[in-house]
């Protein structure tokens, strides 16, 4: 399955901002705004596909990285006309864009995070993660016209690969990744669970104005978060089994399967005992 997506990956890529094969040119040109597309799978028990677009300031020490959910619609568009973001998740009666904005200058990392149940929108602060990469690999691939290095690292529970390259020298990689001396172009978890692909790389205009500003209902920091997210969970959970339960003839047994587990992305934190993975 991965040689495939690799192989695919080789024939698809489009490096619009590439196609002066000066690749120094390009590195030169990098200080101004960027958009950088990702094809994001989610390989869980429902596979999806989602879009990844990643806005490196690399004279500001900051980026943007939004995560849009593909419908059949959107897939189908002409992304050469697509001068901005304009896909749009609705949470309560807010049309919004889920977003991780990371500043090295002050290093905080601030995600746009919702909550199963609850309509609120919440603005999520927390210590730029720390990920320690293992450059020693001696591996390397071509992807497109880029010879890319591979790297490793752990984060929160998972464990990554990445292919970077060093002719395109941007630090800032998707989601909560950074810190690499160069532009990731594939990455994914040893389960196949998650995994981003670079697909473009485009210099567009954006217009981030209107993204995600003052829209939050609540701001708060991650561990406070990651409570409250599993405190509404565990309350909705609990509440269903009582209903169901009330509903059943005496004697009648309800199963439920075990969500204790986190399934996602993350799952532990640094402030948490490595053995409840």
């Amino acid at each position: 399955m991965k040689i495939k997506i690799l192989i695919a990956l080789l024939f698809s890529i489009q490096l619009i901002s590439a196609q002066n094969s000066d690749k120094t040119s390009l590195s030169d040109s990098l200080s101004n705004q960027y958009q950088i597309e990702y094809t994001v799978n989610f390989n869980n028990y429902v596979p999806i596909s989602k879009k990844g677009i990643l806005i490196p300031y690399l004279k500001e020490n900051k980026s943007n990285y939004y995560e849009i959910l593909l419908d059949e619609d959107s897939k189908q568009k002409d992304d050469t006309n697509d001068s901005e973001i304009n896909e749009t998740i609705v949470i309560g009666k807010k049309n919004v864009i889920k977003r991780n904005f990371t500043n090295l200058n002050t290093n905080k990392l601030s995600s746009t995070e919702t909550i199963t149940f609850d309509n609120s929108l919440y603005l999520v602060t927390e210590a730029l993660p720390k990920l320690d990469w293992d450059l020693s690999h001696p591996d390397t691939l071509k992807i497109g016209t880029y010879m890319c290095n591979k790297a490793t690292t752990s984060f929160r529970g998972r464990n990554y690969i990445a292919w970077y390259t060093n002719d395109i020298p941007i630090t800032f990689g998707p989601w909560k990744f950074h810190g690499l001396p160069g532009l990731i172009l594939d990455m994914y978890d040893q389960t196949h669970k998650y995994e981003w692909i670079v697909t473009k790389i485009t210099k567009k205009t954006i217009n981030e104005k209107t993204l995600n500003q003052d829209k939050h209902d609540v701001n708060i920091g991650l561990k406070a978060f990651v409570a409250l997210r599993e405190e509404v969970f565990n309350k909705k959970m609990n509440n269903l089994k009582s209903n169901l339960k009330s509903r059943q003839g005496r004697g009648t047994t309800v199963g439920f399967t075990d969500h204790s587990k986190r399934q996602g992305r993350e799952l532990v934190f640094e402030w948490e005992d490595n053995k409840q993975q």
